[in-house]
């Protein structure tokens, strides 16, 4: 049997504007960016995997602190090579960190590496 949906039945999402202050060029505003980032990789599903992934390949822990990230504890997504330096969004170049932890690295200009395959 075949089942008639209709336009009413899909949810509206609406998108986030970007403050227009923003400058995906300055890095002052590289945290904004990355946490945009993290949104959209939340809310689409192919993006979704990719986050999946991300946590997958670090065994559910933050590499700065090395305890579980959670729900609970949230997270950020993090830019090896910062895009204005021309890294991308590719999962080779994504780690990710608690929030406390990505603002330690920003703040503290600590360097990130990917951890090692287990």
């Amino acid at each position: 049997m075949m089942t008639l949906r209709q336009a009413s039945d899909v949810p509206i999402q609406r998108h986030t504007k970007i403050k227009s202050e923003a400058n995906p060029f300055d890095p002052t505003w590289e945290t904004y960016f990355e946490g945009r980032i993290g949104l959209k990789m939340l809310n689409a599903l192919a993006e979704r995997k990719k986050l999946i992934r991300l946590w997958f390949d670090q065994q559910g822990e933050c590499i700065v602190c090395g305890q579980r990230i959670t729900k609970e504890t949230g997270w950020h997504v993090h830019h090896i090579v910062r895009r204005i330096d021309g890294g991308n969004n590719a999962v080779q170049n994504l780690v990710m960190v608690h929030p406390t932890c990505h603002n330690q690295i920003h703040n503290l200009g600590l360097k990130v590496t990917k951890p090692a395959p287990a």
